[in-house]
């Protein structure tokens, strides 16, 4: 098995000289358990595993707050003495079957700081959402998992050349790449676009040479799975209503999502607006959705000002929307990213990788912005905050493509840079957004997908002075 960021940040956490119970969210087949297995086997401690679907009589300890007793049932269940001081990782999984566990967690923190917690649940937090339990605030430490971003593919495939050569791009000298090099990286964008971040694709990719079909029947299996979970969601929606909302949301990822889109699709799939709206919390609680939200882009944080009925969606990986809307392989690999599946797939992978751009410890959040429709027609696909600056994004076809929403944004924000996203060479313009005869110079950063990842970086190695 490949190695993940989340291995070495489980490592530092375990390391820590005061550690709280940490809570790791991802939805199902992200990687939780094997990343807390693999931090346990690379820091040579045992991990103390307990699968609380399998243990459902534990529920009631839990709700007791019964710690001693907890431990003496965890070490009759797995056969091991569990004490505070002893190097181990007591590792509580699948916690929405008993999700008092997760208001437990205060008591290990302050009745046993010594001992080393993991709690997961890949849809722990809809059960939380229904149940009435003390929330552990302030005595946990959370953690957000989603699937392989690019680099972490690059570096499990053995990408290592291209890794290296990534890190030594500046703003100042990406310009410089060679077309070979170039055309290699775009390359590798196509195959993680077809692969996909999920970690079991990927092996399944390094195992048979990166056959599509194997890992197309392997995507199409879990796509399966996460409906097939549909039947555990609380409340009073049929697996068949929630499938059908599932596959409708699946079909506007990417697109805008007012009220005119929900009330089409709430009529199509025989529901209402209210049974939409709790279908799609259930969606974003499993994390199976992201919603990209509307912000007024003033000042961070981008999230004070929203507006949650305009709003767009992404899937939880790109491989997976692959697989559920049937696009071929074949137009992925016969036509730039920007231009398959309608611009869908190009968006989806730059928000994949600024979900997860942030320290683990925030929860992915993704916002965008148009001005009022009475201002004109824009629409600017992200925002990415670097301290306290705002800086538009766009997913572009090359660089000759308009930018008129860009330079809407930098003339009525007053920003100073911007982003284009391509499959084109990267390269830094300056230019003059122009408004009613009036210019406001700004710099343009041109960078293809392979550098996503790095926008952090790249931003910091330049200004952003106009001239």
């Amino acid at each position: 098995m490949f190695h993940r960021q989340a291995v070495t940040d489980i490592i530092r956490w375990y390391q820590q000289p005061q550690r709280k119970p940490l809570v790791i969210r991802g939805a199902r087949q992200v990687g939780k358990t094997t990343a807390v297995r693999l931090a346990g086997a690379q820091l040579g401690i045992p991990v103390i595993e307990i699968n609380l679907e399998r243990h459902a009589e534990l529920e009631t300890l839990f709700r007791r707050y019964q710690i001693d007793e907890l431990l003496f049932n965890f070490a009759l269940i797995t056969g091991e003495q569990i004490t505070p001081n002893k190097p181990l990782i007591l590792f509580l999984d699948e916690a929405q079957a008993t999700p008092a566990a997760y208001a437990c967690l205060r008591y290990f923190w302050e009745d046993m700081p010594n001992l080393a917690v993991i709690l997961t649940g890949s849809l722990l937090d809809q059960v939380l959402n229904d149940y009435k339990l003390p929330s552990p605030v302030g005595r946990i430490e959370p953690y957000f998992m989603g699937a392989l971003r690019f680099d972490e593919f690059l570096q499990a495939i053995g990408a290592d050349k291209e890794l290296r050569a990534l890190d030594m791009l500046t703003a100042s000298n990406m310009h410089l790449i060679p077309d070979s090099l170039h055309e290699k990286l775009l390359g590798l964008v196509r195959r993680y676009t077809l692969t996909g971040g999920m970690p079991h694709c990927v092996q399944l990719g390094l195992d048979t040479g990166f056959s599509h079909a194997d890992i197309l029947k392997y995507q199409t299996s879990l796509l399966q799975t996460y409906r097939d979970d549909f039947a555990k969601y609380r409340g009073s929606q049929t697996a068949l209503t929630l499938n059908a909302f599932f596959n409708g949301i699946l079909g506007q990822v990417g697109q805008q999502f007012s009220h005119k889109q929900a009330n089409e699709l709430a009529i199509t799939s025989s529901g209402d607006n209210r049974q939409l709206n709790t279908a799609i919390e259930h969606f974003l609680a499993a994390r199976l959705f992201y919603r990209v939200l509307h912000s007024q882009a003033d000042a961070v944080p981008l999230g004070a000002e929203t507006k949650i009925r305009i709003s767009k969606f992404l899937f939880i990986d790109i491989g997976l929307l692959l697989a559920a809307q049937g696009i071929p392989a074949q137009s992925i690999l016969q036509a730039p990213l920007e231009m398959a599946g309608r611009g869908t797939l190009a968006e989806q992978f730059v928000g994949q990788q600024l979900l997860y751009a942030k320290p683990a410890y925030i929860n992915p959040e993704l916002y965008y912005w148009q001005p009022p429709k009475a201002e004109g027609q824009a629409e600017v696909d992200f925002l990415y905050t670097h301290g306290n600056e705002i800086i538009p994004v766009e997913v572009k076809a090359g660089s000759s493509g308009t930018i008129k929403s860009l330079q809407s944004f930098v003339f009525k924000k007053q920003a100073k840079r911007a982003v284009r996203i391509s499959s084109a060479k990267p390269s830094v313009d300056k230019l003059e957004a122009k408004s009613n005869g009036q210019g406001r110079p700004f710099q343009l950063l041109n960078i293809p997908f392979y550098l996503v990842n790095r926008l952090d970086a790249l931003l910091g190695s330049t200004t952003g002075n106009a001239p």
